[in-house]
C-alpha cells in the first residue's frame, strides 16, 4: 500500500493518513474514565501467575521474590511510559488525538521490515494469551460443572461422551492442585467439553466490542479481583503465616523460573497504544500506569508471599487446588470467581488489542481481524484442553513473544528516537531524572535490563521443560 493513499479507518471510521495514522481532533476524543483505565492497566497486569507466585515464592525464595516484583514494576511502568511517549512522537498525535496503534510507530520511524517483525510478534503474542486463557477458563467452568451436577464432553479418538464429576478425583488430587476434569487415565485426547462451549456463549461476544465497552467488564473484573484477594488475605491470615513455610533466599536454581512468572504478567505497555486514543482527555497517563502497577504489585506481594507463608508446601497451581475444593468451599467457591472473571477477561482485552493493532495499521478490515484474533483462536483452543506439550508450547510462545513485545521492542525504539533527538509530550521520568544525557544513561540500563530479563526466563523455562521431559522418561 503506497504511502500516498487514504484509507478509512475500520474502528474509528476516520481516514488514514499517509504517515498511517489517524485522523482526528486536536485532543483526544476518548470517553473511558480513571476507574476504566486503571481495570484495563490491572488487567493487563495481573494473570494467572497470581496464583502461581506462592509455590514459586516458597522454592525462590521470600527475598528473591520481592526484589522481582519491584524489578517488574519499574521495568514495565517505564516500558509502558516510554511506549506512550513514542506514539506522541507521530506527526500530529502530540495529544494523542490519531488512532495509532502498537505497530505503526515502528513503521513510521523505523520501516516496513520492522513494522512487519513487530505485527506478527504482536498477533502471536496476543494469540498465546488468548490460547491459554481460553483453556484455563473452560477447565474452571468444567470443574464447577463437576462439583454441582456434572461436566459432559465430546471426546475424540475413538468417539465418545464423557461425563465427570469432581469426585472421581482422589483426595490426595484434590489436595495437589491434579483434579483436572476429563484427565482420565487414557492420556490425553482430543475433546470439546460443556464448559469450552460456556466459556464461548459468555466471552466470544465481549471479544467483538471495542476498547470502550469492554472497560465496564474489566471495571467488574477489577471489583471482583479486589474482593477475592481481600478474601484470600483473610484466609491467610485466619490460616496463621510461618516464616518456617517459606525460605528468606530459596533455591537459586528457582529462581530464573520465578523472575519468567512474574516479568511476563507485567504486560502493561501491550494496552498502551489502543487505550491512548479510548481513554478520556482528564485521565493522566502516568495516573494510569503508575496506580495500576502499584495494585497489581501490592496484589502479587499478597498473594504470593502471604500464601508462601501461610500454606506450607502449597502445590505448583494453588488456583487448582482452590476451585477444586482443597482449601474448603469458601475458597473454592472465591477461586473459581476469581479463575472465571480475571483470567476470563483477559480473552476479550487482548481479543481488543490484536485486532486493533491489525485495523489500526491498515493491515485488513474489522471483518477480517475478528476471524484471525477472534473466531479462530475459538475455533481452535478446544483441541489443546488437554496435554503438557501444548502448555509447554504456549509457555515458550509467551516467553518469545511477550518479551520482545512488552519490554524489548518499546525500549530499543525508545532509545532509536532518543539518537535521533526525538521528543514526545509524556514526562516519562516525572524530572526525577533530569537531562538528556542522564536519561539516555537510563533508557540504556532499562534496554540492557529487558534483555537480560527476557534471557533469564529463557533459561527458566528451559530447565522447566528439561524437567518435565526427564521425569516422563
Amino acid at each position: 500500500m503506497g504511502l500516498s493513499e487514504r484509507r478509512t479507518d475500520e474502528e474509528t471510521g476516520s481516514e488514514k493518513n499517509a504517515d498511517g495514522s489517524v485522523d482526528g481532533s486536536n485532543t483526544s476524543t476518548g470517553t473511558i474514565g480513571q476507574l476504566g483505565s486503571v481495570a484495563i492497566g490491572v488487567h493487563s497486569l495481573v494473570g494467572p501467575a497470581l496464583l502461581s507466585l506462592p509455590a514459586a515464592c516458597q522454592r525462590a525464595g521470600l527475598i528473591p521474590t520481592t526484589i522481582t516484583l519491584m524489578f517488574a514494576y519499574l521495568l514495565s511502568s517505564l516500558c509502558a511510559l516510554h511506549m506512550a511517549n513514542i506514539v506522541s512522537m507521530v506527526p500530529g498525535n502530540r495529544n494523542f488525538q490519531k488512532t495509532v496503534e502498537f505497530s505503526e510507530p515502528f513503521r513510521i520511524f523505523w520501516g516496513p521490515k520492522i513494522y512487519a517483525f513487530t505485527q506478527a510478534t504482536f498477533f502471536l503474542c496476543a494469540m498465546s494469551q488468548n490460547v491459554s486463557a481460553i483453556v484455563d477458563t473452560s477447565q474452571v467452568i468444567d470443574n464447577f460443572l463437576g462439583h454441582t451436577m456434572g461436566s459432559v464432553a465430546l471426546q475424540f479418538f475413538p468417539t465418545s461422551l464423557l461425563i465427570w464429576k469432581q469426585d472421581a478425583c482422589t483426595k490426595h488430587e484434590v489436595a495437589d492442585g491434579q483434579c483436572d476434569p476429563f484427565n482420565g487415565d487414557d492420556g490425553p485426547n482430543i475433546l470439546l467439553s460443556a464448559g469450552y462451549l460456556v466459556a464461548a456463549l459468555i466471552f466470544l461476544p465481549m471479544c467483538l466490542v471495542d476498547l470502550k465497552e469492554n472497560s465496564r467488564f474489566q471495571i467488574i473484573g477489577l471489583y471482583v479481583l479486589l474482593v477475592n484477594c481481600f478474601i484470600f488475605g483473610i484466609y491467610f491470615m485466619i490460616t496463621g503465616m510461618k516464616l518456617s513455610n517459606a525460605p528468606w533466599w530459596g533455591n537459586p536454581d528457582q529462581w530464573n523460573s520465578m523472575i519468567g512468572i512474574i516479568l511476563f504478567n507485567y504486560t502493561l505497555s501491550i494496552a498502551i497504544p489502543t487505550w491512548l486514543r479510548s481513554k478520556s482527555p482528564k485521565v493522566d497517563i502516568a495516573y494510569m500506569v503508575h496506580t495500576s502497577s502499584t495494585i497489581a504489585t501490592v496484589l502479587y506481594l499478597i498473594m504470593g508471599v502471604w500464601g508462601a507463608l501461610a500454606i506450607p508446601n502449597v502445590s505448583i497451581n494453588i488456583l487448582e487446588a482452590m476451585t477444586t475444593g482443597a482449601y474448603g468451599l469458601p475458597m473454592q467457591i472465591s477461586g473459581s470467581f476469581f479463575a472465571f472473571f480475571v483470567i476470563g477477561l483477559d480473552i476479550p482485552l487482548f481479543s481488543v488489542f490484536a485486532r486493533a493493532n491489525l485495523v489500526g495499521s491498515g493491515v485488513c478490515s474489522r471483518r477480517t481481524a475478528n476471524i484471525l484474533v477472534v473466531y479462530i483462536p475459538w475455533l481452535v483452543s478446544w483441541i489443546f484442553y488437554q496435554g503438557e506439550a501444548v502448555y509447554t508450547i504456549l509457555a515458550w510462545g509467551g516467553i518469545i513473544f511477550t518479551g520482545i513485545v512488552a519490554y524489548i521492542l518499546p525500549l530499543v525504539l525508545a532509545l532509536h528516537m532518543v539518537n535521533r533527538n526525538e521528543k514526545g509530550s509524556v514526562n516519562v521520568y516525572a524530572d526525577v531524572i533530569k537531562g538528556d544525557r542522564a536519561q539516555k544513561v537510563m533508557l540504556w540500563i532499562l534496554v540492557i535490563s529487558s534483555f537480560v530479563g527476557v534471557g533469564i526466563s529463557f533459561i527458566g523455562q528451559a530447565q522447566l521443560s528439561y524437567y518435565s521431559y526427564s521425569s516422563v522418561i
